[in-house]
């Protein structure tokens, strides 16, 4: 062959053999960038309209997320009457056994719920016959109906109530739309304690009457804030599947009980609470953290079968098993009060089969603490003004006060005294940089001493306002002219290494570079995949060019 003739061939070869590498290059880049693209878009989230759509009294700094509510705390307890919940009348519940059901996060039900409240006047609730999960087809409050169903066969005099904050702990299916509903669950435990308090006459206490709060998963952040803020302290916390695994703090979804659990005084004594804690998938125990020793965990055993949201609501299904089976000795039966011995009961048991057969049989682990073990916890307080001159938060009627504050990587909590007055229909709303936090009502609705303090953990280091506000039953309405609140005696309590929850930009951006990273493994490893390719073959033809010439 000519010369002539052979080097465009040659040139041609390697050419492509400096094209090839380019060309991979440059889809690999498109590759990655849609990809990354792609990931943007699955974890895109934003506040959802219920939980911002209703801006902060004229006064109080504005934000993104408000919490604010326009309807009355009454519309939010519904009580069972064998088939589904009623409304519950002020000061109609006297005595006995009142047990209190709180759901969790309501993935999915955003444009259901929407839907159903743009046809309603009235607050819609979970059990809104509107509200029906569209990925099963089945009404959203089957489970709790279930439950409460149970709950009420077992002890038939007792009053079963169910909370609903479905307005604000719906969102659409994004992997960071856990984000704004955890932030709304401290304001939905102080609605639920204030509106507990109202239904309840003021000789509850005195008939004997106790209250048991159930909640599940970001419910059972509502249902521990609303147990701190009770005006009177619950018999029974009880906890399903609340998410405390390091995981969750990612999305933004971790409760971080461990906190609050402490300002309780839990304990297995006639004037304690009694906490019970269930796991499934996602919670921890509580046992094994200070002050927290008389917790009982329960690690439940969940089908391997079942689908992780099957796994995460488990505990609601197997605690209305218990109900239901006496003889198990187990769940419900515990309770002091269904006449339950909890000072024998060990902290930790384990589920021995998920088989229907062998749900209830649990194994104990170690013997009961002694009544001394929880030993209290303790914060380093600081006050954020001098006590001596009686710094004071106060408002009247329409009107706002507000007050700066400043706070650290350390700081864990605001505690203050609180101090009410005026009409059954008065209501006082706190609020940190704009979102709402905490309602009251005179008398002393909601303003149980456990619960006199606001979270810091959930928000940045730096300058924040603690606003107070004053307003009658429904967002908007006019106080009374006899009203008037004060909060006093302002410390910030701290300790250290607090984790907290990543906002979703941080979330987002951590998901972003994992993305990034994981693609740039695999587009490093295909390339070496192809340089060995190319080195074999080049391996191959050298030696089949060696033969031809040794031929």
């Amino acid at each position: 062959m000519p010369p002539s003739l052979a080097t465009p061939n040659r040139t041609a070869a390697v050419t492509t053999r400096h094209r090839h590498p380019f060309a991979m290059a440059v889809a690999a880049l498109t590759l990655l960038f849609a990809l990354v693209l792609s990931g943007c878009s699955v974890l895109n989230a934003s506040v959802p309209t219920p939980l911002s759509m209703f801006p902060a009294p004229d006064g109080v700094p504005a934000t993104e997320q408000t919490n604010v509510s326009p309807y009355p705390l009454a519309q939010r307890l519904g009580k069972w009457n064998g088939t589904t919940f009623t409304s519950v009348a002020p000061e109609s519940i006297a005595g006995g056994n009142v047990v209190v059901m709180t759901h969790g996060w309501a993935a999915g039900l955003l444009s259901t719920y929407e839907t159903a409240q743009a046809n309603s006047p009235d607050l819609v609730t979970m059990w809104n016959p509107a509200m029906v999960d569209p990925k099963t087809g089945q009404p959203s409050i089957t489970l709790f109906a279930n439950l409460a169903a149970s709950l009420q066969a077992a002890d038939p005099s007792s009053t079963i109530l169910m909370y609903s904050w479905v307005d604000q702990s719906s969102t659409n299916t994004s992997a960071l739309a856990a984000y704004a509903p955890e932030r709304a669950t401290e304001i939905n435990g102080h609605r639920l304690a204030t509106a507990l308090d109202q239904s309840l006459t003021s000789s509850f206490s005195g008939n004997g009457g106790a209250v048991h709060l159930i909640g599940h998963s970001f419910g059972a952040n509502v249902a521990t804030t609303a147990a701190l803020a009770l005006a009177s302290p619950p018999r029974q916390l009880t906890l399903f599947d609340s998410p405390e695994i390091d995981l969750a703090r990612i999305g933004g979804a971790k409760n971080d009980l461990r906190y609050k659990l402490t300002r309780l005084d839990i304990g297995r004594g006639p004037n304690q609470t009694f906490v019970d804690n269930y796991i499934s998938l996602v919670g921890e125990a509580y046992a094994g953290f200070p002050g927290l020793g008389q917790v009982v965990d329960v690690h439940l055993m969940p089908p391997s079968s079942d689908a992780s949201v099957d796994k995460h609501q488990y505990p609601i299904g197997w605690y209305a098993d218990s109900a239901a089976n006496k003889s198990s000795g187990v769940g419900l039966w515990w309770s002091p009060l269904v006449g339950g011995n909890v000072t024998t009961l060990a902290t930790t048991w384990n589920q021995s089969s998920a088989l229907d057969t062998q749900e209830l049989v649990l194994i104990p682990q170690g013997s009961a603490p002694p009544p001394d073990s929880n030993a209290s916890v303790s914060y380093l307080s600081t006050a954020i003004a001098d006590p001596a001159s009686a710094l004071q938060v106060t408002t009247v009627p329409n009107a706002v006060s507000n007050f700066t504050f400043t706070t650290d990587k350390d700081s864990l909590w605001l505690t203050f005294d609180q101090i009410v007055s005026g009409t059954p229909t008065d209501t006082f709303h706190l609020f940190i940089d704009g979102r709402e936090r905490s309602v009251l009502a005179p008398p002393a609705e909601g303003t149980g001493t456990d619960g006199s303090f606001l979270i810091l953990y959930d928000i940045n280091s730096g300058e924040h306002t603690l606003s107070l506000a004053a307003e009658g039953a429904i967002d908007g309405a006019p106080a009374s002219t006899s009203a008037k609140g004060q909060i006093t005696n302002l410390h910030i309590s701290s300790t250290t290494d607090i984790q907290r929850n990543l906002a979703p930009t941080q979330t987002k951006r951590l998901i972003i570079w994992g993305i990034a990273l994981i693609n740039v493994l695999f587009l490093t490893v295909i390339a070496l995949l192809v340089v060995f390719v190319w080195w074999i073959i080049r391996r191959v033809r050298r030696a089949r060019n060696k033969t031809r010439i040794d031929d």
